[in-house]
């Protein structure tokens, strides 16, 4: 998303009136998902997209009319025909587009796209939590605020009566940090909600030949990568080329030091499992979303064993890591690995259904907790409910 601001802002800059695209609300399936962004050039040199084909193009033709005539529209792309041969969308779903002008010619004491898009882009930065709050329909169609959870909105909706409400509304969904589309019938209102996130961010340690195809992966899925290791012969800007950062330096010290939080995504796969250890130890309690960790069942189930005895921590603490890391695809080789803990990490982002490795781990620890307590386990009970048949 930070890209996608500063090629925005390029275009401001260079005193050019674009089109942006958003997808604000999705039913069915869809090429993108709700939030998707796209920069509409009037002289094709677009940023991003909102799914491609027909409805792109749809989408398009109604940006190069905005620009024109400054009012915002919004374009339903529905992908539900039948399916053929000759059927050029059959997602089977429907996505609403807003589309709106952006110009770097704003109305007099209005605030200004550029005003929004530092704001939103020093909150990047300071990693704050922070929404765009746009009037998609009705009275003030358009209209625009940056939210934050802890101070007042840069720029008013115009709503009267609603603002208050509207915004105490909006502020919820960046606490929940999930879009939202507000409807209001009474008002006859639409609002939608963007919670800016920035690109998540994936932290590898330990830079050898497993990191080097996962940090390409990572950097292919939009992850901004930092790469880690205690050995400058292998953290380095050769090995690791698409990496935002490469840092050599001591591996328990710098993890401590690197600012991490709910974007961030952690992946411990050093030369040496005491190693990872002492970097799980660093980042067990810290608010990311996701902490992996490489060795087999036997070794990681060992580990884990004489943490809890040795150390006291609490096997629930664990519950969180991933480790054994990576779905279970059979990978061999450092790039097949490399895929499986991607895909993990993919499944962790977008919340899907795949199973992971370390699920049979913590099946097992949650069987040996229950035994430990003298409890029948779970998985038993159940086969010993009666069978009733109406």
């Amino acid at each position: 998303m930070e890209d996608f601001y500063g090629s925005l802002a390029s275009f401001l800059e260079a005193g050019e009136t674009v089109a942006v695209a958003t997808v604000i609300s999705v039913r069915g399936s869809v090429p993108r998902e709700v939030g998707a962004k796209m920069i509409i050039h009037p002289l094709g040199r677009h940023v991003g997209t909102v799914g491609g084909g027909c409805g792109e193009a749809e989408v398009i033709r109604a940006g190069l009319d905005v620009i024109q005539t400054g009012q915002p529209a919004i374009v339903r792309v529905d992908l539900t025909e039948e399916i053929s041969l000759q059927a050029l969308g059959v997602c089977g779903g429907i996505m609403d587009v807003f589309v709106e002008q952006m110009t770097p010619h704003p109305a007099p004491g209005a605030v200004s796209p550029m005003e929004r898009i530092a704001a939103i882009r020093q909150s990047f930065l300071a990693r704050e939590p922070v929404a765009l709050v746009t009037v998609v329909s009705g009275p003030q169609q358009g209209s625009q605020a940056v939210l934050w959870l802890d101070r007042p909105a840069l720029g008013s909706l115009g709503l009267g009566s609603w603002e208050q409400q509207v915004i105490a509304d909006a502020r919820a969904a960046l606490e929940q940090r999930q879009h939202r589309l507000l409807t209001y019938p009474d008002a006859g209102l639409r609002v939608f909600v963007e919670v800016q996130r920035r690109s998540p961010e994936m932290v590898i340690v330990g830079a050898g030949h497993i990191a080097v195809p996962l940090a390409q992966i990572a950097s292919l899925c939009g992850f901004s990568v930092t790469v880690l290791d205690d050995r400058p012969s292998f953290a380095n800007r050769e090995r690791f080329p698409t990496a935002q950062r490469v840092i050599a330096g001591p591996l328990r010290e710098t993890v401590r030091e690197l600012p991490m939080d709910h974007d961030t995504y952690v992946v411990l796969v050093t030369r040496g499992h005491s190693h990872d250890v002492e970097c799980l130890l660093e980042v067990l309690d810290r608010p990311v979303a996701y902490i992996g960790m490489i060795g087999s069942q036997r070794r990681v189930e060992g580990v884990f064993q004489l943490l809890e005895e040795e150390m006291g921590i609490d096997p629930a603490r664990l519950e969180r890591v991933y480790a054994p890391i990576g779905i279970a695809i059979g990978a061999k080789t450092p790039a097949e690995i490399a895929t499986s803990i991607m895909a993990e990490v993919i499944n962790v982002l977008r919340g899907g259904p795949a199973v992971s490795i370390s699920d049979r781990r913590r099946e097992r620890e949650r069987r040996r907790r229950e035994l430990a307590r003298g409890e029948k386990p779970v998985a038993e009970m159940a086969t010993e409910l009666p069978s009733w048949k109406g």
